[in-house]
């Protein structure tokens, strides 16, 4: 991963970076595990993604209730070419550096990207967003306390093809995209393992 996974959501706090958006009490700074999450494909299916050609969609969503998905933001945002900065204390705003993969890629338009797996090993990290120096968005990173979450773990059947050798593959989606909902529990299983619901019809 999204992330878990890379959408980066967020609203805003005027206050402390620390608002406890997500839990009354303020989150513990250290992992409470990890977990492996993976979504079993059918080896008869084909599955495919269009992308800007500068990374890949995302395919798995973590939220602390049922039925809230996406809830959970896990990683800065782009802010041009460097990330959002982190917050720092007395609404500091720490210096913000490259973002991963920014500098080297540039968005080309539609680009057909193959899916042979969709699985995030997460450690129960994600971003909680405020605001530091002059109203700037910032964020900071934290763990989630051990508990019960839901994941939603999704993709699209499609095919991939190239029309020539010069230009870029083409996803042709051959249905709507497919998704899972399950709950695990963090620490608990390393590994969690979701098949896709069985296709109706046909």
């Amino acid at each position: 991963m999204k992330r878990f996974l890379a959408a980066a959501a967020a609203g805003f706090a005027a206050v402390a970076c620390s608002s406890g958006q997500l839990h009354e009490q303020s989150p513990p700074e250290v992992s409470p595990g990890t977990v492996t999450l993976r979504l079993l494909l059918s080896p008869t299916q084909t599955y495919c993604d269009v992308t800007d050609g500068c990374g890949g969609k995302q395919h798995i969503f973590i939220a602390t209730q049922p039925g809230t998905l996406p809830e959970m933001p896990t990683g800065p945002s782009y802010q041009g070419p460097v990330c959002a900065p982190q917050c720092g204390d007395a609404h500091q705003c720490l210096p913000a550096g490259p973002c991963p993969g920014y500098a080297t890629c540039l968005p080309t338009g539609p680009v057909g990207v193959a899916v042979t797996s969709v699985e995030t090993t997460w450690n129960g990290s994600y971003v909680e967003w405020a605001s530091c120096g002059d109203g700037i968005a910032c964020y900071d990173p934290r763990y989630v306390r051990p508990g019960r979450y839901f994941a939603r773990l999704c993709v699209t059947p499609g095919t991939l093809t190239v029309t020539d050798s010069f230009g870029p593959p083409t996803c042709t989606p051959t249905g709507a995209e497919e998704c899972v909902d399950v709950a695990f529990d963090l620490p608990g299983p390393a590994l969690v393992e979701v098949p896709l619901p069985p296709t109706t019809g046909g």
